[in-house]
């Protein structure tokens, strides 16, 4: 169990790494970019604190796993709730179209036209900036983000777009722990 948690949190600080890497190369999204999407479970719980002189950090965000083993959060796209699964293999984060019109991020059918890989198949998504999302204290602004159609995309994804700009993301013991 421990090598498994090590090696998460190996794979996470990588992949943020990643998407740093390709953020200030590539503003655009590659075609064909994947995002894996899964059924959404129980709600599982998520603990909030802020800043303190001891820790350093501004705030953290905790979240237990679900009994998939999943991670599942209610975050704020520009204010409008919105239920997500964390997923670190996504470039991105990928939001339902029903999702993105609730957060007022409405997109023509011709913006559509950005090739990615779901669960369900390859689809066209559209290619937006969000004005912030936000998960408890934890709030980032102008996040890139896919818009899929409904019937693609099962759960919104909290990808790396929003991941690799936290102070870190680390899994431990059943939870995932996100500080920014």
């Amino acid at each position: 169990m421990r090598s498994e948690i090590i090696l998460a949190g190996a794979m996470v600080a990588a992949a943020i790494v990643g998407v740093r890497y390709i953020d200030a190369r590539e503003p655009v999204p590659a075609a064909g970019d994947q995002l894996q999407a899964a059924a959404p479970a129980t709600a599982p719980s998520v603990a909030t604190s802020a800043f303190t002189a001891q820790n350093g950090w501004r705030a953290e965000v905790k979240i237990t796993a679900a009994r998939d083993s999943q991670f599942y959060v209610e975050a704020d796209v520009n204010r409008r709730p919105a239920h997500f699964l964390v997923d670190t293999g996504a470039s991105y984060v990928a939001l339902r179209d029903s999702d993105a019109r609730d957060a007022g991020v409405y997109t023509a059918w011709s913006d559509y036209n950005y090739p990615v890989r779901t669960a369900n198949g390859e689809t066209k998504a559209a290619f937006v900036t969000l004005g912030e999302m936000e998960i408890g204290d934890i709030r980032v602004r102008d996040v890139k983000a896919f818009i899929l159609p409904d019937d693609q995309l099962s759960v919104n994804l909290l990808g790396m777009s929003f991941l690799s700009r936290l102070e870190s993301v680390e899994a431990r013991s059943g939870e995932l722990v996100l500080r920014g």
